[in-house]
């Protein structure tokens, strides 16, 4: 059976089976990543390797950082640090401007930060502005994801772009300048679509999950009495940012071997990094909550994080199904033959391989691979490849994306509203990283 044939069955399982049979996404997922792996030729005990190692993977990868940025985010709520941060961010950009400063504050953290663990990271921010000034949930949450997204896929020493560089040699001084200049594009085109088009959206176009509501906008907003100082609400927060930076930072800087690395390496890991925030969280906010409602915020914290876990794992495992099975590369080389204008092809490549196995690094690092040789024999330069490639990985954000579950678990939305706000929007920056290509291409 095609490939291509194979894909849209597995997609069209997956959509029926949780929009119209309304079973659980986990096993949803699960189910799909079976059905495509036996459907593509896959033994049925490779189909369960692939799916087995694909969710091992991803827990290894953000299982813990999910857990300990869910526990850091419970923490600064339950202590109204997220109330703090809220009034002060609105207080330095203006109200109407919170979506803004949220694609702003992703475009910078995202450079350093991986992009799921920099919206859990960011979380309690978001719902707190929207708490504040009732500018709608999905305006914040998209504009900041705009920003992390896009210079996910364009700005070393993020790995996707960082690889893709080497790939094509571009010097690295060289793709942080062209993938910054095409990341801004990316992330206002973003930003500007969820101003546009969720601005007057009724609350009935937003649905989620079971249980989950939307908070209720409180009376005393504007009270500041009894909320804890700007500095120890932030503290939590900029330090583990501040260590994961360090590490990236190091990595650069210093021999491999160096006392520094080895240092960094160890406090700048993402997980030990979140750890020590929630630690942080303790110490600075501890005494406002007490030891009771610290040991309950710990407790409630691993029922949270269980289901998003599971949710993101079971995500990787049908990335990892759809990568083994040969489906991206098959539809690459169908792209190749097609004859399309050769600016589009890594445009194309990328997207495709995005949609399919729901990696923005390998769809980057992929089609940079594919199309390399085809500039060197056309002599085109490799940044219009870089970019084009960057373009369409962001061309949508599906439900085999890890970014994709962790969005909709920590705003609450079902699979449906996930797919009617942060999906669509990624087509619209995919358009921006284009139009950011077209115009570099009118000089290189």
């Amino acid at each position: 059976m095609p490939m291509e044939l194979v894909f849209l069955i597995g997609i069209a399982v997956l959509l029926i089976l949780c929009i119209k049979v309304k079973a659980n996404a986990f096993v949803a997922l699960l189910v799909t990543g079976l059905i495509i792996g036996v459907l593509s030729g896959m033994s049925g005990s490779d189909t369960v390797e692939a799916l087995t190692t694909g969710f091992s993977g991803t827990v290894k990868s953000i299982g813990i950082i999910i857990i300990f940025g869910i526990m850091l985010g419970n923490y600064l709520d339950a202590a109204k640090g997220t109330n703090r941060m809220a009034l002060d961010a609105i207080r330095l950009v203006g109200q109407k401007r919170a979506g803004l400063a949220m694609a702003i504050t992703g475009y910078i953290v995202s450079i350093p930060v991986f992009s799921d663990a920099a919206f859990v990271i960011l979380t309690p921010l978001v719902k707190a502005i929207n708490k504040k000034t009732r500018i709608p949930l999905a305006i914040l949450a998209v504009s900041l994801s705009s920003g992390l997204l896009a210079t996910h896929v364009y700005v070393p020493p993020t790995p996707g772009p960082l690889a893709a560089a080497g790939l094509l040699g571009i010097d690295i001084g060289e793709a942080i300048l062209y993938g910054a200049f095409a990341a801004v594009f990316m992330t206002a085109f973003g930003w500007i679509f969820a101003e546009l088009y969720f601005k007057k959206k009724p609350d009935s176009f937003y649905t989620f999950r079971e249980g989950e509501v939307p908070e209720a906008v409180g009376d005393d907003a504007d009270d500041t009495s009894g909320l804890p100082g700007t500095l120890a609400s932030l503290l939590p927060l900029v330090v583990p940012i501040l260590l994961i930076i360090s590490k990236t930072t190091c990595d650069m800087l210093f021999p491999a071997d160096s006392l520094v690395v080895t240092v960094t390496s160890f406090v700048g890991d993402s997980n030990i990094a979140l750890a020590l925030g929630a630690v942080l969280a303790i110490i600075t906010l501890g005494r406002r909550m007490g030891g009771k409602k610290i040991i309950k915020v710990m407790d409630d914290t691993l029922k949270d994080a269980g289901p998003i876990v599971f949710i993101t794992a079971a995500g990787g495992a049908l990335g990892q199904v759809l990568k083994v099975s040969g489906a991206g590369d098959s539809l690459a080389t169908m792209v190749i033959n097609t004859g399309l204008p050769f600016i589009l092809i890594p445009f194309v490549i990328s997207g495709l391989l995005k949609v399919v196995q729901g990696s923005g690094t390998v769809a980057v690092t992929t089609a940079a691979t594919l199309c390399a040789p085809i500039a060197a024999s056309l002599g085109l330069n490799p940044i219009l490849i870089f970019l084009a490639s960057g373009a369409g990985a962001r061309v949508c954000c599906h439900v085999n994306d890890s970014f994709f579950w962790v969005y909709t678990n920590c705003m609450g939305y079902d699979m449906k509203t996930g797919l009617k706000t942060l999906s669509i929007s990624n087509i619209f920056m995919s358009i921006g990283g284009l139009v950011a290509t077209f115009i570099c291409s009118l000089w290189l």
